[in-house]
């Protein structure tokens, strides 16, 4: 059986509620014994935001687990992809996040820790594209525009007391709203130059579908970019509602280029804010978006034989 070091973020919301229904017991010690139930053996270490980056770095040094397992939210393995393709080890998720959108794209439960550990302790290493922004690794989605007013609500409320995470999510997206104005960006689609007056740029690695934002397949070497043109409050409005419910791929808002490479930037200005698997940061112009084909070999549960008809491709 393959070594395998588990990576918790302390501050990842799940734990953060396993920690209170556990009491005293430490919630490592909750996954820890987790994954033995399921049958695997773990090493398991809690790992701040701040230290997951030195703690990769040392496991390039001679460290002998051969899989690596962070636990967090779309922004802690995000963070670490980086480091983590460097190691050359096969690596997972344990979602323990709020949206944790590469999680349930490869098929790890979200809504249980059991299953999901379960999952997990059985997965086999398969090979998914990641893309890239300004030359660094990304799993999902990196957001201009909306999507960075949002993260940066979604910061803000962090901060307000007796907010859930789901709360600050739905009041992040009301606060983005209204505060997103429309913008002038110059893009280059695969070398092809498009201007375009958009509230929202959004690149994705591979397609997301209408409805449920999941990506039926994570081997199509591609990634997508969404405008979301300028329109009125009231058309922005009922885009807001498609994205939650369906239908916004036939909004007469959208325009979506496929594409192996894209260019942005935004007019006049040098640094822009950019919203990338839920972390903000403020990038330098242009921002050049990449896919990377194959780049990371990730622990990909196998489908139950009932499942695997639908399951996604990897």
């Amino acid at each position: 059986m393959a070594k395998c070091l588990v990576l918790l973020n302390p501050r990842a919301g799940t734990l953060k509620d396993l920690k209170e229904e556990a009491g005293s017991k430490d919630p490592g010690q909750l996954v820890d014994e987790a994954f033995a139930r399921a049958g695997k053996e773990v090493d398991v270490r809690m790992v701040p935001p701040r230290d997951l980056g030195s703690a990769l770095d040392e496991l390039g040094k001679g460290d002998d687990h051969e899989e690596i397992i962070v636990g967090g939210g779309d922004g802690s393995l995000s963070r670490s992809l980086g480091r983590l393709l460097a190691t050359g080890k096969i690596f997972g998720v344990l979602p323990f996040g709020t949206m944790n959108l590469l999680a349930r794209d490869l098929g790890v439960p979200n809504d249980d820790m059991d299953e999901a550990i379960r999952a997990l302790s059985t997965a086999e290493p398969a090979r998914i594209d990641l893309a890239s922004i300004n030359g660094r690794p990304f799993h999902s989605i990196s957001g201009l525009g909306f999507f960075a007013q949002m993260a940066r609500a979604r910061e803000a409320a962090r901060g307000l007391k007796g907010f859930g995470r789901y709360a600050a999510f739905g009041y992040a997206a009301f606060r983005a709203f209204f505060r997103s104005g429309r913008s002038r960006y110059q893009l280059v689609i695969d070398g092809a130059p498009v201007k375009v007056e958009a509230t929202a740029v959004l690149i994705t690695n591979n397609a997301f579908g209408d409805e449920s934002w999941r990506r039926e397949r994570l081997d199509r070497g591609e990634i997508e970019v969404i405008v979301a043109h300028a329109g009125g409050w009231r058309d922005r409005f009922r885009l807001g509602a498609q994205v939650l419910r369906g239908g916004w791929r036939t909004n007469p808002l959208i325009e979506i280029f496929e594409a192996k490479s894209a260019v942005v930037e935004k007019s006049r200005r040098t640094r822009v804010w950019v919203a990338t698997d839920g972390e903000l940061t403020r990038e330098q112009c242009p921002l050049v978006y990449e896919s990377m084909p194959g780049a990371a070999l990730m622990l990909r549960p196998v489908p139950a034989a009932s499942d695997s008809a639908e399951a996604p491709a990897a």
